[in-house]
């Protein structure tokens, strides 16, 4: 996935800024930055769920800027966001099988069976299949929509704050699950999140936004090890720790 010049204004105000991306297939990329930096437009703009102002969007070589999210979801893009999104009623079993509806061509029901079978295995979930998910504990609900997301065997994954809430075990549960799904299917990752540790373990690069322009992009020790980003970011983050 590539993004070139793209820009999205509310209202006159820039919240990214000529924001450039390439994504490789069986890579990471860690995006960091304050809150209010574009984190989420960027991801919404990639997604779908936001159409860019200004810029382009590719998957290969397919121009999808304007494209609807189903369209890109068949192209195999697949996300996650901030808040959860699962039906709370629905089972564990039924929220993971509901990653597969957009799927293209629509996998057979062996295949199917076959891949929710291996993503509750995967995401150590067969304890609590049949139960409904709005009454599990919060990290399960976690691996139950990183389960959904992954189990159409997307080439390309946005993931929008997977470790928020969770307790330091789970995080480092969540992050040796992501690198297994990322060996096992090959997709590009885009991480969001605030713990930085946590993203540390998964990315191959950072990129950091501020003001919604990418100020820097690199190797993770180069880039925490500067000192913009040390005063744009990890100040910030130390002044909201106060």
């Amino acid at each position: 996935m590539r993004a070139i010049g793209l820009s999205k204004s509310f209202d006159g105000v820039l919240a990214i800024d000529q924001v450039d991306l390439a994504l490789p297939l069986g890579k990471t990329i860690g995006l960091l930055g304050p809150n209010g930096s574009g984190k989420t437009t960027l991801v919404n703009c990639l997604s779908g769920v936001l159409s860019p102002t200004a810029g382009d969007i590719y998957i290969d070589a397919e121009r999808i800027t304007r494209h609807s999210r189903a369209a890109r979801a068949q192209l195999g893009l697949a996300r996650t966001y901030q808040n959860l999104r699962l039906f709370p009623a629905l089972s564990v079993a039924e929220n993971i099988e509901a990653g597969l509806t957009g799927v293209r061509p629509k996998p057979s029901a062996r295949l199917w069976q076959q891949r929710l079978a291996s993503a509750i295995d995967d995401y150590g979930l067969a304890e609590v299949i049949h139960r409904p998910v709005g009454t599990l504990p919060y990290g399960l609900q976690k691996r139950t929509e990183i389960a959904r997301a992954t189990i159409g065997m997307p080439r390309i994954l946005l993931l929008d704050e997977p470790a928020a809430g969770l307790g330091t075990g789970d995080c480092e549960n969540l992050a040796e699950l992501l690198k297994r799904a990322q060996k096992s299917i090959g997709f590009a990752l885009l991480l969001i999140d605030h713990n930085v540790a946590f993203v540390i373990k998964l990315a191959d690069s950072l990129m950091v936004l501020a003001n919604g322009r990418a100020i820097r992009h690199g190797a993770p020790a180069d880039v925490l090890g500067d000192h913009e980003v040390a005063r744009i970011y990890l100040g910030d983050m130390m002044h909201a720790s106060r």
